[in-house]
């Protein structure tokens, strides 16, 4: 169902990116509200468009000053976007990857009020970002990679199958705590203003940091690989 638009469909090309990017698939032009079952979803330039409850079998695509608010959707592939307006992705399930570069305003993924546990089959995976980021109660079956991002990074209470990978961000801030981590914590090469957090996180591998300008504080932090470089103080 569309609130306030009429349906558009359009063939457009594969993400490049996880399952089924490389087949085109019929998408619904969103410049409104959608409550129903699309094949895939496009978002054009400058245009916002809210998934309330929504099923989306392929991808989420975000143009240029585009902004996506999504809340209890499904989504069964891949959700992206390069120079984005906003973007929040609440209590919904991506099956595939979220990648997203250049957005210019927030970005939130993640929960809403800690009703469920949203999950991110692949990679949440942002790069040079230029608003607010925060990442939140979600169960992510590969890596977070938050890399030469311009903004405050929130990293809180996620399950991570595989890595964290948070280097070469310039930040006011970067806070990361309550992580289950099955690989590694990685804090690369970051130049940090304000607040370097990292506080209760548990890590399956290794916690290892270097070059960062402020070094990270906290405590609490268990890897079974040690705390290494300028990790090695936070436990």
């Amino acid at each position: 169902m569309l609130t306030g638009i009429a349906a558009t469909t359009l063939a457009i090309a594969g993400m490049g990116m996880g399952a089924g990017s490389a087949t085109a698939a019929p998408a619904t032009v969103c410049t409104g509200t959608l409550t129903g079952s699309y094949p895939a979803i496009f978002v054009p330039v400058g245009a916002t468009c809210t998934l309330d409850g929504a099923k989306v079998s392929g991808n989420v695509t975000v143009s240029e000053g585009a902004t996506l608010m999504t809340k209890d959707a499904t989504i069964r592939l891949n959700v992206k976007g390069n120079e984005a307006a906003k973007v929040n992705i609440i209590d919904t399930d991506v099956w595939g990857q979220i990648h997203f570069r250049r957005t210019t305003g927030e970005i939130i993924i993640g929960n809403d009020g800690c009703k469920v546990d949203p999950n991110a089959g692949g990679n949440i995976n942002l790069q040079n970002n230029f608003g607010p980021i925060a990442i939140c109660q979600m169960t992510i079956k590969n890596n977070i990679i938050l890399h030469n991002n311009h903004h405050r990074i929130g990293v809180f209470d996620n399950r991570v199958g595989n890595n964290i990978q948070v280097y070469g961000n310039d930040s006011p801030a970067i806070r990361l705590r309550d992580n289950v981590v099955r690989g590694n914590l990685a804090l690369f090469s970051n130049t940090v203003k304000i607040a370097f957090v990292a506080k209760n996180n548990t890590m399956g591998g290794k916690a290892n940091c270097s070059g960062n300008v402020i070094a990270p504080t906290g405590n609490g932090n268990v890897a079974s690989g040690g705390l290494a470089g300028q990790c090695a103080s936070l436990g």
